[in-house]
């Protein structure tokens, strides 16, 4: 497996949005947006900023049932495993006013896959050919999930030729265009009126920074913001009870999981399967998600219709301790392991904690290490036993892209090093596989396949919540987390 499998990570920086096409007339119509995630780059093959703004658009966008369809694209074919073949749009401009033609499309391609990292190591792309509005791309490999990682925001068509550096006004197809950019305090973005599906709502939007979940609730109860994204679920409560403010959630696509360390001498399969037996999910969901999260019962939502259905493993400490004495542990000498976590996700340390509680009464001793850098952390695994984890596992509606990187020797969060000869010959053939059915049926036999193994342990699924001035309307949080200023959001109270 080439090091493209391993995916798009998608990140969640930050974003915005400011007046309309010329000068900025007033402040009454422009929202004002906090994110959590600073960014020191705009270009959109670097951050998914640009799309979260509504300044950029892919060829494929996810709807809200976690099915990609064409955005920019206006149709499309996978004419075989190595070649995609589409239709681009024959009414879009770009804000600078240059029509978006499939000779842009293949420019904004080709100039993302040489300068993007993230972009170069997602998509196998061999060649891509233009002619009118047709664009033909072919890869090196059989990738029939290219529609769908088309739909990353990370492949967002800008305008190569724009002048302006794109690193700091990169020009797209959005409702909104970028004004000014102050790297890593805020962003200005002015209204396009002449949008392709018509004109927008806002004069404009600002977005800033804000790092800080309960500084962000606090600025949207003053009126210093309009919008905010990942409300602490602690704050719920308060923002909904407040006359000036709402939320807006959706189940979401981000997976709570621990993952086991396969190359931990400790960390057999019996040990692997005690630890599940000892999570209380639907605790969990309940007290410490509060209720925004629901029991997973495998690595994907199970609201996505092609998700078999499965019921929730039920904690059994009896069966727990069980297992780990068939292991040669004991109250006396009980086995002792390193769990890492992080404060990236609040919820996760809270999680690990419940764990370290529940496991001692199965003769399992849990050393919690709390760390700043995970990424960098889980690479030595002569450090770790088992991890916390969060992870988009199906941001653009195929299991693929979780199944490459998961399960795969080479993916990219196969941080415990999980290894089945059987499961990587059911993900290449996958990878192979272009009836939509055809995929979605091995797609559960790969989840049913690997859980034989409990390489890793799913927890909750975590809804996605915003919250809102009650005076924003046409607004709905999204299962991805991505799409977050349309054409349609608007102020209600706006001259």
């Amino acid at each position: 497996m080439k090091s493209w499998k391993f995916g798009l990570v998608v990140l969640t920086a930050s974003s915005a949005l400011l007046a309309s096409c010329g000068t900025q007339s007033s402040q009454d119509n422009v929202l004002d947006v906090e994110l959590p995630l600073k960014t020191t780059s705009i270009a959109p093959y670097e951050t998914d900023v640009p799309v979260q703004a509504g300044a950029m658009e892919s060829l494929f966008k996810v709807n809200s049932n976690g099915k990609v369809e064409p955005l920019l694209a206006e149709s499309y074919k996978q004419v075989s495993p190595q070649k995609l073949e589409m239709t681009i749009r024959d009414n879009v401009s770009f804000q600078n006013g240059d029509k978006l033609t499939g000779e842009k499309v293949k420019q904004s391609l080709d100039y993302a896959l040489k300068h993007g990292d993230l972009v170069k190591a997602t998509l196998p792309i061999q060649s891509i050919s233009a002619d009118g509005q047709k664009v033909t791309i072919e890869t090196s490999e059989p990738y029939p999930e290219l529609a769908s990682e088309l739909a990353s925001p990370f492949a967002a068509i800008f305008d190569t030729s724009a002048k302006g550096d794109v690193d700091v006004q990169p020009v797209g197809t959005g409702p909104y265009q970028i004004k000014d950019y102050q790297r890593s305090q805020k962003i200005e973005l002015s209204r396009f009126d002449d949008y392709w599906q018509g004109k927008p709502q806002l004069e404009g939007v600002n977005i800033t920074y804000q790092e800080d979940g309960n500084t962000r609730v606090s600025h949207l109860q003053s009126g210093k913001a309009d919008l905010i994204t990942n409300v602490p679920v602690t704050s719920v409560d308060a923002l909904e009870k407040d006359d000036k403010t709402k939320i807006s959630s959706v189940p979401g696509y981000r997976t709570q999981m621990l993952i086991y360390n396969h190359d931990s001498k400790k960390m057999t399969k019996d040990v692997r399967e005690a630890l599940d037996l000892i999570i209380d999910r639907e605790s969990i969901a309940k007290e410490i998600s509060k209720g925004y999260a629901k029991p997973a019962t495998g690595p994907f939502n199970d609201t996505l219709d092609f998700v078999e259905e499965k019921p929730v493993q039920k904690q059994d400490i009896a069966q727990a301790k069980q297992l780990i004495e068939a292991a040669g542990y004991s109250k006396d000498k009980p086995l002792k392991i390193q769990l890492v976590t992080y404060e990236g996700r609040p919820e996760l340390p809270k999680i690990a904690q419940v764990l370290q509680s529940d496991a001692q009464k199965a003769n399992i001793d849990i050393e919690i290490r709390n760390v700043d850098d995970i990424e960098g952390y889980l690479a030595d695994r002569s450090q770790w036993d088992a991890t916390m984890y969060s992870f988009g596992t199906i941001p653009r509606g195929d299991a693929g892209y979780f199944f490459n990187q998961a399960y795969h020797p080479d993916g990219a969060i196969n941080k415990g090093d999980y290894h089945n000869q059987n499961v990587t010959a059911m993900i290449n053939r996958l990878n192979q596989t272009v009836d939509k059915k055809e995929r979605e049926q091995l797609s559960n036999e790969i989840v049913n396949e690997v859980q034989k193994d409990v390489p890793e342990s799913y927890i909750t699924y975590n809804d996605t919540i915003d919250g809102l001035n009650r005076n924003v309307s046409n607004f709905k949080a999204t299962p991805e987390g991505i799409y977050l200023i349309d054409y349609k959001v608007g102020l209600k109270d706006a001259d």
